[in-house]
């Protein structure tokens, strides 16, 4: 299915890219109207105090995400790709749908806090493979040489579906207001995600199947978790190079705008509306990074632009006290940080696993990782904040980064890296590098 010169089918990517626009669609808004949900399902705690028990079952649903992982990971890789895309994309619609009318404390009293954790919970369980499967199809389906510029096209989709998100809740903000929000305004977006998610149910059933054209297939889930049992320290780095994207994310697309929020009072039209104009930036700029990388090597460009991050992390110190143009310097350092964090980390995780076991290993690091630190970034900084700890977030973020490039060094030096391009110059050359390089290269002579 890969062939250097191969153009890119604009229906198929927009299908693939669709369900991961709606995986973050729904996973972000809930990060974007926790400041008006807490007050609804945990009432009488008070503004912030409910703000975080709402980014808490956030940071819980994310829980579910290695179960499910496990559950159908192993699946996708013996059956294949396309059953479980077509069957995730249904489920984040149903489960998008089923917030929308989800009874609050004042209906059903304390229920309603637990309904929404099993809710949220479940949804948790069936994004768990989502995210693996695009990476996954995203490799296999890339043309030659090609892999980081597509990654970059499919996160083009991711945003597509988080600014989605942001500006239906921007419109409703401003229609509505805060009142209105709180007062069940923040049940409209999650409906209207459910309704796109069927649209995009649709689209898939078009996608051609990439299994059966990679090495390594196999219909035996014992061999699938045995073939992920011999390089576990791919896992274990593919969670921190998840780890470090995923912090960086919500700490900027969800932490960010809640504690401006809830912690200093800020106006929700105008939170959302910068939001919004940080997704626009990283839309425009992701197939560019993923260019650049595909220029220079994914593994080159991965290992220096983690560590060109770390100084742009700072920039959240900036908004230690409230105000507006805090807010905007803050956010602009998201700017500069995120393209690059976010681009192509997907195939780099993809390339750290054979095909055979590609998306069970994925999904299970993918899921540590955003369960570790991309669940919990944005009650971090929120609580951080309330406490008059802010600082010590970047700090935070710059330790997970450092941890990453170190696993991910060591990881490709000891496995190698599987179905992509990789620059020799980045680091040691190992057989398997060598010789995917020169294959690679023989293909383009001919």
């Amino acid at each position: 299915m890969k062939h250097e010169d191969e153009k890119i089918n604009v229906r198929h990517l927009i299908a693939v890219g669709g369900g991961q626009a709606i995986e973050n669609y729904d996973w972000m808004l809930y990060g974007l109207v926790a400041a008006y949900i807490g007050p609804q399902f945990f009432p009488g705690e008070g503004i912030v105090a409910s703000t975080l028990s709402a980014l808490a079952v956030f940071g819980v649903a994310f829980a579910a995400r290695p179960l499910g992982a496990l559950i159908f990971g192993p699946f996708a890789d013996r059956v294949g790709r396309k059953p479980m895309m077509m069957w995730s994309v249904l489920a984040m619609s149903v489960f998008s749908l089923l917030m929308g009318v989800l009874p609050t404390g004042d209906q059903v009293g304390a229920w309603a806090g637990v309904m929404l954790v099993a809710l949220r919970l479940l949804q948790g369980l069936s994004i768990g493979v989502e995210q693996p499967l695009l990476a996954t199809y995203g490799l296999e389906a890339a043309p030659r040489g090609k892999e980081a510029w597509y990654a970059g096209l499919l996160q083009v989709c991711t945003y597509v579906g988080i600014l989605t998100s942001q500006i239906i809740t921007f419109v409703c903000a401003l229609i509505l207001g805060d009142e209105g929000m709180a007062a069940g305004g923040w049940r409209i977006p999650f409906i209207i995600g459910g309704l796109l998610g069927l649209g995009v149910l649709w689209m898939r059933r078009s996608l051609p199947e990439t299994l059966e054209e990679q090495d390594g297939h196999t219909t035996s889930k014992s061999s699938v978790l045995k073939e992920m049992g011999r390089a576990p320290l791919a896992v274990i780095a593919i969670i921190f190079v998840v780890g470090g994207t995923q912090v960086i994310n919500y700490g900027w697309t969800s932490g960010l705008p809640n504690a401006a929020r809830a912690v200093f009072g800020e106006s929700g039209a105008m939170v959302f509306g910068i939001t919004s104009l940080l997704s626009i930036v990283i839309m425009i700029m992701a197939p560019i990074a993923g260019k650049i990388a595909d220029k220079v090597g994914m593994g080159r460009a991965f290992v220096w632009t983690r560590l060109l991050s770390i100084p742009f992390v700072f920039a959240l110190l900036t908004y230690a006290h409230p105000g507006v143009i805090a807010f905007a310097v803050a956010m602009a350092g998201g700017a500069i940080v995120l393209p690059f964090a976010l681009s192509f980390f997907n195939a780099i995780s993809a390339s750290l696993v054979p095909a055979g076991s590609r998306v069970t290993g994925v999904g299970l690091g993918y899921s540590i990782g955003v369960a570790c630190f991309g669940g919990t970034a944005s009650y971090l900084l929120v609580w951080l904040s309330s406490i008059d700890l802010f600082w010590v977030f970047p700090v935070y973020i710059s330790l997970i980064l450092l941890i990453g490039v170190l696993l991910f060094l060591i990881s490709v030096k000891r496995h190698g890296m599987h179905q992509a391009v990789f620059s020799t110059k980045s680091i040691p050359v190992t057989p398997i590098i060598a010789r995917d390089t020169a294959a690679y290269d023989e293909s383009k002579k001919n």
